[in-house]
């Protein structure tokens, strides 16, 4: 006591101050306040700490704080006009908080110059990748089989002529066969060769073998519906004709590939590209036509004896008939 005058302690105790201390007061948890009030544990909690933006809406936090005080049978409203200001008090120091602001820098443009060091990097990296690039495809084609494409015909055509071209694309210095016969390929991989159809169904087999010895085929069918030319002939005499009374040539070409066409009783029995070392037989009963692009390079051996030149050197294309006695002269 000073001049008369009895000094008290003045407490301020927050709303969730309170409540620890009244629950404190009654020595009880706060599972025991939730099982009685039937208020959730955490919202308790929430009360306490004063973590009031975590509650769920105003009027449900009214109806807690009611049930609380009834249960400890203390002022409702004291409690509710306490949690207001709290609230209100809250809010408006969430909206006076400063807000952040963040400073964007500028891209200084200046500071990519192009140097004589970044061009000659650039120039290296395109070097580099152009090199794996180009030892990529090596090693696509070495590992793979070549590229063949076949243009014309399709599959399954019909003609009416004894013969057609088959055309198609392939890779670069491929080689490339029809039937087992060699056709020229060009600087591009296109090729084309003519082919010799027997009447009915015919069956083409396109090969393609690349430098390193990789190979693809494709095979399709070709139906030709014609009449094929043969030598008037009865056919009770040709059915007397035996083998012994047919006659046959090999031919066969030195130093380089050459368009050969072998005619055997009307009918055509060879028509491409001959190249050395490789060989053509035909066999008739009447005659055999030879054309050939060199007659000097192209070597004929008649029924087994020493192949000789089919013509003579400086002689252009020549076609020249064998029967059974011989060459026609």
């Amino acid at each position: 006591m000073k001049d008369g005058f009895t000094r008290k302690k003045v407490e301020s105790l927050t709303l969730g101050e309170k409540l620890k201390k009244l629950r404190g007061d009654f020595r009880m948890s706060l599972a025991e306040i939730s099982k009685v009030t039937k208020i959730q544990v955490k919202y308790l909690e929430y009360l306490e700490n004063g973590q009031y933006d975590k509650l769920p809406a105003d009027v449900y936090v009214r109806g807690f704080l009611r049930s609380y005080a009834r249960y400890l049978n203390i002022d409702e409203q004291a409690f509710i006009k306490l949690y207001e200001r709290e609230r209100n008090i809250q809010a408006n120091l969430s909206q006076s908080a400063p807000k952040k602001t963040f400073n964007v820098k500028n891209i200084d443009i200046s500071s990519l110059v192009v140097t004589p060091r970044s061009v000659v990097i650039a120039m290296m990296c395109l070097l580099v990748g152009g090199a794996f690039l180009y030892l990529y495809r090596e090693f696509q084609a070495f590992a793979g089989a070549p590229r063949l494409v076949i243009l014309s015909p399709a599959s399954g055509t019909t003609v009416e002529t004894g013969d057609i071209v088959v055309e198609g694309k392939t890779d670069k210095g491929a080689r490339v066969s029809i039937n087992n016969q060699p056709v020229f390929v060009g600087n591009e991989g296109e090729f084309s060769g003519k082919l010799i159809l027997q009447p009915g169904l015919n069956t083409v087999t396109v090969v393609s073998i690349n430098r390193f010895d990789k190979e693809k085929s494709e095979t399709f069918s070709i139906e030709a519906h014609y009449t094929p030319s043969v030598a008037e002939v009865a056919a009770e005499d040709r059915t007397q004709v035996n083998a012994a009374q047919t006659f046959h040539l090999e031919v066969a070409v030195s130093e380089a590939p050459l368009a050969i066409t072998l005619e055997a009783d009307g009918t055509v029995v060879f028509s491409g590209i001959l190249k050395p070392g490789e060989l053509q037989t035909a066999e008739a009963q009447e005659r055999i036509k030879v054309t050939s692009a060199n007659p000097a390079k192209t070597l004929v051996r008649f029924n087994g004896t020493p192949a000789e030149p089919l013509g003579s050197d400086g002689i252009a294309t020549q076609d020249v008939v064998f029967t059974a006695l011989g060459k026609q002269e």
